[in-house]
């Protein structure tokens, strides 16, 4: 089996989603961007849909592909410390090698090995999972009764980059409920926080490295959904689900103004059909439209008056006629005037303007001829004397008949005054059957402005008889208008109102379409395209459970098949599927429940060794109580392989496992737990990788049938393993509580091609004569080098004392460990 590969990172799901885009050439730019920019932020959405100024800058980040990010810096165990808690009660220590590495840690039931896997669980998560979501009396015996008042829990942790970390829980003495822990963290030289320091929290629930007995039941016995959202957060999917979510609501809040739109339209409606007002008419041929026309709609609201009103009402509501007193003026003028002209005309006659005229003419002849006899009578002299007369008398005729021009002129301009006031009266509409009185105001009109042919004072008191009954109709009408327009305008103005509303909307609908539109367009992509997304996405994890299920269902004809995840909402689920002896079936149908846990783990494995993940370790408790005998040797040969590249720590009761270990020489430490009166838990180390390797070579050694020639093979060989597994074990346990990353060790480690090197590694990385101070500090250190070094070539000429030598340097090599 492969090793595990990493599941996909977040940034590898925008690239796949900008390549899905790019190729679907019904996609348009703008919802491209729609798409992008969901899956971004909502601040993002809201900017690409607003078309503000800064979109632009927006286009080049969300359309750029995002390069990978680095494995985060890694953390393993080296320490679960835990006193006075549930089945601990004196402080046991549990040491633990950080660095990749399989450990098991066996003890029957009850010697406190599920303590200290609960106790690593409490101090990272602040929950236990054994009694989450049950009755208080699962956890309110949590304190240990031989321990007296004092619990709390240490775990001690090595971080790539930080070294030494510590996570401590205490507890106040006293019955207090197990929630009432103080949780905390301590990295090297700093001082204590509170434990979100670590910043681990998503994490936790993302890559979860802990499980137990009953989750890993609970992995497929949950709920589908439940089920699927594990699943579906593992894999960066929630990004994807997160667009969608943003798109929804988006696309929900952009269609609110066209459903109440809608909705308004509907109301209004029969409204409008039954209103009698002409403009309702007008407003519902644009309200049925789809695309109303506002601008016509608009006027009906702010100054629709001239187009609802009739004309009648609108000259009727104008009428006026002119001021009484203005009118008495001016007939009183006319009267003044016309019986001035009287008298003027009594003092002024014919004769006297023909006499002016003869005078006129004689005194010219006497200008002209001088004196002369009179040639009207031929008696009198036409002299100097007649012309001084004659000039008196024709002044006096003059004066006379300029008086009388003027006063007939006075009498035409004060006609003229009265008559034009007459005529400025407008004239009431002809016909409106809704004005009552518009035939009295016609008739009143029409004896008014008949004005009699002759005679000044006629016209006087025409104008002064007729006037009153002209005002009193027009009154009459003029408020009869008034009361009909104002009841027109009252029926009108809460339709009005309405309009006004409905246009807001209107023009909401306008704004918003454009936007609606794209982000639509974008929805139904993402929704469309988010079962390739989710199932490419899933592709890597399908492919990892598979290679782990090979391994795991050894004798089982149950092949593992497809794996993908369905629905969405309400209806979501994961897909397993199932071939049985080439029958494609539902994996939960077929299988028993040992292969369901054995399946369980194959799901959890890639989940919880992600390379996104923080966690460098991965802890099992009592992971094989229903697995079939055969499946133990697939399960280790699983655990191996993940201890490649990770600090794999495994709790169990099952001896089956320490036994296989101990049969297949599989590299892997063993330690023993023992539970002795009052709580007191020992903690013992069985067997190392070097002590299985020795014990293996001392038998050869000692075994009388094994011929020499495989003898001085096999004793050098295992020798220099197990100085290189003890040596392995001090150099990474000392670098890696320090800080260092694994890939500086490893890289160091391959560098290192000869024993002698990767002793020295382990002595002292960074002098190169510490190793040959180290030999000198014994003689059984200088054998045990020469065995595992020159051995294999130069040959051994003891078997049992060199076993013997190279087990006392591997215990002194292995007190240099930290």
């Amino acid at each position: 089996m492969t090793a595990v590969e990493p599941v996909l990172g977040n940034e590898r799901l925008k690239n796949y989603v900008l390549a899905l885009a790019d190729e679907d050439a019904s996609l348009s730019d703008d919802a491209r961007l729609v798409v992008l920019a969901a899956m971004e932020s909502e601040e993002d959405l809201t900017e690409v849909l607003g078309a503000g100024t800064t979109k632009a800058t927006l286009v080049d980040t969300l359309t750029a592909p995002i390069e990978a990010t680095p494995e985060p810096a890694g953390a393993y165990l080296t320490s679960i410390s835990v006193e006075g808690f549930r089945g601990i009660g004196p402080k046991v220590t549990l040491p633990l090698k950080p660095g990749p590495g399989l450990t098991v840690i066996a003890g029957r039931n009850g010697s406190g090995k599920s303590t200290l896997a609960e106790g690593l669980e409490l101090a990272l998560t602040g929950t236990n999972s054994r009694w989450k979501n049950k009755p208080a009396i699962w956890s309110q015996d949590w304190r240990n009764l031989h321990a007296g008042d004092k619990s709390e829990i240490r775990i001690g942790l090595a971080e790539e980059g930080s070294g030494a970390t510590e996570i401590g829980v205490d507890w106040p003495s006293g019955d207090i409920p197990v929630d009432d822990a103080k949780r905390w963290v301590q990295r090297a030289g700093e001082k204590r926080e509170d434990i979100p320091a670590l910043g681990w929290e998503p994490a936790l629930e993302m890559y979860r490295p802990l499980m137990s007995y009953d989750e890993l039941s609970g992995i497929l016995e949950g709920t589908p959904s439940a089920f699927y959202d594990q699943l579906y957060k593992l894999l960066g999917l929630e990004q994807l689900s997160d667009a969608l979510a943003r798109l929804e609501a988006e696309v929900k809040q952009l269609r609110q103004p066209g459903t109440e739109l809608r909705k308004m339209r509907d109301a209004l409606k029969p409204i409008l059909e039954s209103h009698e007002d002409p403009r309702a008419a007008t407003a519902l041929a644009q309200v049925r439209k789809n695309k109303p026309n506002l601008d016509i709609v608009r006027p009906l609201i702010t100054d629709g008056t001239a187009a609802a009103v009739p004309e009648a009402w609108q000259r009727a509501e104008r009428l006026c006629t002119a001021d009484p007193e203005d009118i008495a003026l001016k007939c009183a003028a006319l009267r003044s005037a016309a019986e001035s002209e009287r008298q003027e005309a009594d003092r002024s006659d014919a004769l006297a303007a023909d006499r002016a005229q003869l005078l006129e003419l004689g005194l010219d002849f006497h200008d002209h001829h001088g004196n002369q006899k009179c040639p009207v009578c031929g008696h009198g002299t036409l002299d100097e004397s007649w012309a001084v007369a004659a000039r008196a008398a024709l002044e006096q005729d003059q004066e006379a008949a300029q008086a009388l021009k003027a006063a007939r002129a006075a009498t035409e301009q004060a006609r003229s005054a009265v008559i034009a006031a007459v005529r400025d009266v407008p004239a009431p509409p002809v016909t409106d059957p809704d004005l009552t009185s518009l035939g009295a105001a016609r008739a009143s009109y029409d004896a008014f402005v008949r004005l009699p042919a002759d005679g000044h004072i006629a016209l006087a008191d025409h104008v002064t008889e007729m006037l009153g009954p002209v005002r009193e109709a027009y009154s009459s009408l003029r408020a009869e208008a008034v009361k009909l327009i104002q009841s027109r305008a009252d029926a009108w103005a809460p339709i009005a109102l309405e309009l006004a509303d409905w246009v807001r909307k209107a023009e909401r609908v306008a704004e918003t379409e454009p936007k609606l539109s794209v982000a639509d367009e974008g929805l139904k992509w993402i929704q469309k395209n988010a079962g390739v997304l989710r199932n490419e996405r899933i592709a890597p994890l399908a492919d990892q459970a598979k290679r782990i299920w090979a391994a795991l269902r050894q004798e089982s004809n149950v092949d593992l098949g497809e794996i993908r995840l369905e629905g969405q909402k309400t209806t979501r689920r994961v897909i397993l599927k199932a071939d049985v002896d080439g029958s494609d079936t539902d994996a939960f149908g077929v299988m028993s429940q040992g292969e369901l846990q054995a399946l369980s783990l194959a799901i959890f494995i890639p989940r919880a060794t992600s390379s996104a993940s923080p966690f460098r370790f991965l802890v099992l408790d009592d992971p094989i109580q229903a697995m079939d005998p055969s499946k133990i040797d697939g399960f280790l040969e699983v655990l191996v392989d993940l201890a490649e590249t990770r600090q794999v720590i495994v709790f169990t009761h099952d001896d089956r496992l320490p036994s296989a270990i101990r049969m297949s020489r599989a590299p892997a430490r063993i330690v023993e737990l023992s539970r002795g009166a009052n709580s007191v838990v020992t903690v013992t180390e069985s067997t190392r990788p070097a002590d299985r390797l020795l014990e293996d070579a001392y038998a050869i050694a000692a075994d009388k049938a094994v011929p020499d020639d495989i003898k001085r093979k096999a004793i050098p060989v295992l020798s220099r393993e197990a100085l290189e597994a003890t040596a392995w074990d001090v150099y990474s346990s000392r670098l890696l509580s320090t800080g260092h990353r694994r890939v500086e060790l490893e890289d160091a480690w391959e560098k290192a091609t000869t024993v002698r090197l990767r002793v020295g590694l382990a002595v002292n990385p960074t002098d190169d004569a510490a190793i040959e101070k180290w030999l000198s500090g014994g003689s059984a250190r200088r054998a045990a080098m020469a065995v595992a070094g020159k051995g294999l070539h130069t040959g051994v000429q003891d078997y049992l004392e060199a076993v013997k030598q190279v087990r006392l340097a591997v215990k002194d090599l292995g007190s240099l460990a930290p």
